[in-house]
């Protein structure tokens, strides 16, 4: 039986697996959900396949950030149940949603896509036209959006650990 990992190591290993996946794979809101879902054990297969059109900043939009959306699903995974009639449960699960997305946007400066990649590429990325699509790859930008990606799952992961924390001292006091 191998040894439990630290958070500290788990992070790293959350970090660059989801880096590797875009890399590897690309899309960007797929990537951050299998990271997570293969580390913290959330969900099945389906949630990453059902993901993957959020890539690109919505359908290769520029909209917002696939790999912000990414970490929302997976907190979603967390937070939401599955009583549709429970609206106590939609409102904390939104209000978490609300607070992760708050902090996306101050470590990263925005929320849209568009926004992030003119920040750390110096230009957007049309994903719609092969020709752009073709020199952002020559210019790196999975090496850029590979290292965006690892640090959005790494934050989801850390929000997600705080979440399991709170559940965990909520349950010690109610003793």
């Amino acid at each position: 039986m191998a040894p439990e990992l630290s958070n500290e190591e788990l992070l790293n290993k959350i970090e660059e697996t989801a880096k590797e996946y875009e890399f590897t794979y690309h899309g960007c809101s797929r990537c951050v959900v299998r990271a997570l879902q293969e580390h913290l054990d959330l969900g099945d297969g389906s949630v990453w396949q059902a993901s993957t059109p959020l890539a690109g900043g919505i359908a290769m939009m520029g909209d917002t950030c696939g790999a912000l959306l990414g970490g929302l699903v997976a907190i979603g995974l967390v937070t939401a149940t599955q009583d549709m009639e429970d609206e106590a449960a939609l409102f904390s699960s939104m209000g978490q949603g609300y607070r992760f997305f708050r902090k996306f946007v101050r470590k990263m400066g925005s929320s849209r896509c568009r926004d992030i990649q003119t920040a750390r590429l110096g230009f957007f990325v049309d994903l719609t036209d092969p020709d752009a699509y073709e020199r952002a790859k020559k210019a790196g930008v999975y090496d850029v959006c590979g290292k965006h990606v690892g640090e959005t799952a790494r934050l989801a992961a850390e929000f997600i650990f705080e979440l399991r924390d709170k559940e965990k001292d909520s349950h010690k006091q109610s003793m």
